[in-house]
């Protein structure tokens, strides 16, 4: 897996094969449906353009949706229940889009209904494959016009752009490995300016994925309002919770006056804070190298605890007694 990560803007820079022709977006709403490392694609494009995108975790499409809408489906198996469940949905509203997945039971039910099919690499867990799929949302909507030229090369740019930092991602001497070690044993509370909360969540998955470690994620200003107020029961957070805060320089401003009080008050509740700093040129660019930190951190804290990255069991053992029911 550490060699995935370290390939991270070499899947960004990838161009997907295209089976069938891409429709045009003429308008209305764009759903996205995925789930886990699928759905971390659609949130991040959420984050970065700020295009009317409604990312569909679920079985079930909302009932707004009709055929003048547009709608994409994400599934790196091509087998992901709800998300085919979604789809069949879509098609039955007349609405049309593609479907980015290696194959699977969507890749068939695409060609037979005449979606196009964008195929991203096979042989990789889903989360792994973030770059493929974040890429292939964005070469599917270059083509079917829901992102611009300046959008697409914009992307471009970044992803050869945030190459020039992985000296110092990379290795057991950087901050990424600093940052695992202070959350090794401790949980981490990860926060960010909900305009790039797709970040965070994209933390926690990893960290609960690849270490098999509990990590929880809120948005800013939305944390002000409820949790920080969770801090006094039971007794033994503040030996436990560690908070980490994602922050960039397109954070609201009140936002990021917020975090630096948060931390103020709740310095005596936690055992201890990191304040993690986007790099690089652009909203995009400071995202993805986020992104990549958190990445590396996962990986780096599956070593500290002794765990295969790769293990995911308690996903396996649920997933076959949905099969058999």
């Amino acid at each position: 897996m550490l060699e995935n990560i370290r390939r991270f803007p070499d899947m960004l820079l990838w161009q997907p094969e295209v089976e069938g022709e891409v429709p045009e977006y003429s308008g209305g709403r764009i759903a996205i449906a995925g789930m886990g490392g699928s759905a971390a694609a659609a949130d991040f494009f959420y984050d970065w353009t700020g295009k009317d995108v409604r990312v569909v975790r679920g079985y079930d499409l909302p009932p707004f949706l009709s055929g003048d809408d547009f709608f994409v489906a994400i599934s790196y198996s091509g087998n992901t229940e709800e998300t085919l469940s979604a789809y069949s949905q879509a098609v039955d509203r007349g609405m049309r889009g593609f479907v980015i997945t290696t194959g699977g039971k969507l890749g068939e039910m695409a060609a037979r209904d005449g979606y196009a099919v964008l195929k991203v690499p096979q042989g990789y867990h889903p989360r792994e494959a973030f770059g493929y799929l974040l890429k292939a949302l964005v070469y599917g909507a270059r083509l079917s016009g829901i992102a611009g030229a300046e959008d697409y090369a914009e992307f471009e740019r970044a992803a050869r752009s945030i190459a020039r930092f992985q000296p110092e991602l990379d290795g057991m001497d950087s901050p990424t490995y600093e940052t695992a070690s202070e959350i090794y044993r401790r949980v981490p509370l990860i926060y960010a300016d909900s305009s790039v909360f797709s970040v965070a969540l994209r933390w926690k998955n990893q960290i609960n994925e690849n270490a098999n470690a509990a990590a929880f994620a809120m948005p800013f200003p939305e944390h002000n309002h409820n949790e920080i107020e969770g801090f006094d029961h039971p007794e033994f957070l503040d030996t436990k919770f560690w908070i980490v805060f994602l922050r960039t320089d397109y954070d609201h401003p009140r936002v990021s006056l917020r975090m630096d009080l948060t931390e103020e008050i709740l310095r005596d509740y936690v055992l201890g804070s990191r304040n993690v700093r986007a790099r690089g040129e652009s909203k995009l660019e400071q995202m993805l190298y986020l992104v990549w930190f958190g990445d590396f951190v996962s990986y780096w804290l599956s070593v500290e605890y002794g765990e295969d990255p790769y293990r995911i069991d308690r996903i396996k053992t649920l997933k076959g007694k949905l099969s058999g029911v």
